[in-house]
């Protein structure tokens, strides 16, 4: 009995350890090389380079580089827009997407700073993506004037169209807000809150793993009491971290 349940043990390890295998990506180099790294990042040396047609196998990644082993055991660090050249044994592009942690990110908390209608503009964001290119957007600015500070809460979508580009991508948005005027000096303003909507144009770039930088101009319609409506803009940088 003991030895039954020695081998039903023996063979559970050696059938995990085939699937753990399995589970590995094998590519083939479609390019002349594929240079190997000793470490993962531009400032290590190469240390192995991979001909045409000879078979890696990807063990793991970190940020924009992949540990991969060669069949002939040596083991080092290749750069992710290099690795995505390789192929499946079938001929296919080998599936290693160009920067997965940047497309596909959920959260997003920034904050800058800007102008809205000729005043300095300090603002405060947070983003939920409904998908990799569709955000949730949820907006907190105020504008300091020397007459009065304006007081802007906003929600709206945001849409990026090409999520996967690393350095820039451009972005357009719409939604609805409100504002609070908080006069500093007399006379008060006719109307001391408003509601407000807007259409967005924008960029966005992926700095590091986690923080990116975005450029927005909005264009608002304040909607008023009076026969004319307004219509300021505002133009503002900022930084985020992404999660």
């Amino acid at each position: 009995m003991r030895r039954l349940l020695v081998l039903l043990l023996l063979q559970a390890f050696n059938v995990g350890l085939v699937h753990a295998k399995e589970q590995l990506l094998e590519v083939v180099v479609a390019a002349p090389y594929l240079e190997m790294h000793s470490g993962p990042g531009r400032g290590f040396p190469v240390v192995y380079v991979v001909g045409r047609d000879e078979v890696v196998t990807v063990l793991y990644s970190h940020t924009d580089w992949f540990k991969v082993r060669t069949g002939r055991g040596q083991e080092g660090w290749a750069r992710r827009s290099e690795l995505a050249l390789t192929l499946l044994a079938s001929g296919e592009p080998a599936p290693i997407p160009p920067y997965p942690d940047f497309a596909t990110h959920r959260w997003e908390l920034g904050a800058g700073y800007g102008v809205f209608n000729h005043q300095n503009l300090v603002t405060t964001w947070g983003d939920f993506g409904l998908t990799d290119s569709l955000d949730v957007e949820f907006v907190l600015q105020q504008a300091l004037g020397t007459i009065d500070n304006r007081y802007i809460a906003s929600l709206g979508l945001r849409h990026t169209f090409i999520p996967e580009w690393r350095w820039f991508s451009p972005t357009a948005g719409l939604g609805l807000g409100y504002q609070y005027i908080d006069d500093k000096v007399p006379p008060k303003p006719l109307q001391a809150t408003n509601q407000m909507a807007y259409v967005s144009l924008g960029a966005r770039g992926f700095i590091t793993r986690r923080f990116m930088w975005r450029a927005d101009w909005r264009a608002y319609k304040v909607f008023t009491n009076q026969n004319q409506n307004e219509e300021p803009q505002e133009w503002k940088f900022g930084l985020a971290v992404f999660f």
